[in-house]
């Protein structure tokens, strides 16, 4: 199988795991749209999937978002399953059903954050590899989100190279002339 795009990628895992949702007794809802994009909170909890719950959407359909930060199609995948979960009925927290759920589903929860994070236990490989291989390579390339140049201070630091008086002023003023001290009249250097 070849897909174009993320969403075509995701979209065709969605249609190859119904059956499973099915085996298991927790059928995956029609009205499922999955996407490649940033969950609400990411940046600041690290969270690489999101569910939301269909009350959320005008077409009263269920949103998965998964994380542009990924772009390995096992680890793609396992994220979509964990977010299919949510899915099913009663399961859109990480209580008991969806729990239930996620251990059908070959997911295991870790030990540091409970069932709000899971890993691939030993039998989810032998489940799911074949499709994953079917479904090839993911059609995208990680996004990083530390990207963004963080902004240092626009203030320049002068010293007393006597008394070590110190006081902060811009490049511009500094470029008119370095202040002196009030201590000792030092004529202050940049630090």
């Amino acid at each position: 199988m070849t897909t174009t795009n993320r969403e075509d990628w995701l979209s065709a895992a969605v249609s190859e795991l119904r059956p499973f949702f099915d085996a298991v007794g927790a059928p995956l809802p029609a009205n499922v749209r999955v996407t490649c994009g940033f969950p609400s909170n990411a940046k600041r909890s690290g969270a690489i999937g999101e569910c939301w719950a269909d009350t959320a959407s005008a077409d009263q359909t269920f949103e998965v978002l998964i994380s542009p930060v990924l772009d390995d199609p096992l680890r793609v995948f396992d994220v979509l399953v964990h977010e299919l979960c949510h899915a099913t009925a009663g399961a859109i927290n990480h209580g008991i059903n969806f729990q239930k759920v996620a251990g059908l589903m070959h997911l295991e929860a870790t030990s540091v954050k409970g069932w709000k994070a899971t890993a691939r236990a030993a039998s989810f490989i032998p489940t799911f590899g074949s499709i994953i291989d079917s479904l090839g390579a993911y059609p995208h390339a990680a996004l990083t989100m530390n990207s963004k140049k963080v902004q240092t201070t626009r203030m320049l630091k002068a010293v007393c190279p006597s008394c070590g008086y110190t006081v902060r002023l811009t490049s511009k003023w500094a470029a008119l002339g370095l202040p002196s001290c009030p201590v000792d009249s030092d004529i202050l250097n940049l630090a």
